[in-house]
């Protein structure tokens, strides 16, 4: 798994769903062929500092805080609000030098298989019409990466 930021021409084709989170300098796991209604696409996770405490846990995968994590929120990989992306759009996310981001990168590489397991979980109840409060538009957001 890789740490990518996304380029912008890509979060500028998204602006038509809300929740799509727009900073440009966002952490980003890559998670690669996901299957979504019998079709295999890349998906970009976004690492959030600030995920709500009432947030179901099999809606993100824990990582420790960050300085800029609230009282109470959680810091993680939040599922409900990833993304298809292709790799024309996939800019690398540099961790020399700064510890706590290799430190995120390791916890990363050592769960992958859980997070790849709970991302295509989540998929699976999307594509069944089991889509959260605030999650993405995943159907909106494959056809505007189509055009």
């Amino acid at each position: 798994m890789k740490l990518v930021t996304i380029n912008n021409a890509l979060l500028l084709k998204y602006t038509g769903d809300s929740e799509v989170l727009q900073k440009s300098t966002r952490p980003y796991v890559l998670v690669v062929r996901l299957k979504y209604k019998e079709a295999c696409y890349d998906f970009a996770v976004p690492i959030r500092s600030n995920i709500p405490a009432s947030a179901p846990k099999d809606q993100y995968f824990a990582l420790p805080p960050r300085p800029q994590t609230r009282p109470k929120n959680r810091h993680g990989l939040h599922y409900i609000k990833m993304f298809p992306v292709t790799k024309q759009y996939l800019v690398r996310y540099r961790t020399e030098g700064n510890s706590f981001a290799t430190l995120i990168h390791d916890i990363i590489e050592k769960n992958s298989k859980q997070i790849v397991d709970e991302c295509q979980h989540y998929l699976n109840l999307y594509s069944q019409g089991v889509k959260p409060l605030y999650s993405t538009d995943l159907d909106y957001l494959i056809e505007q990466i189509n055009k």
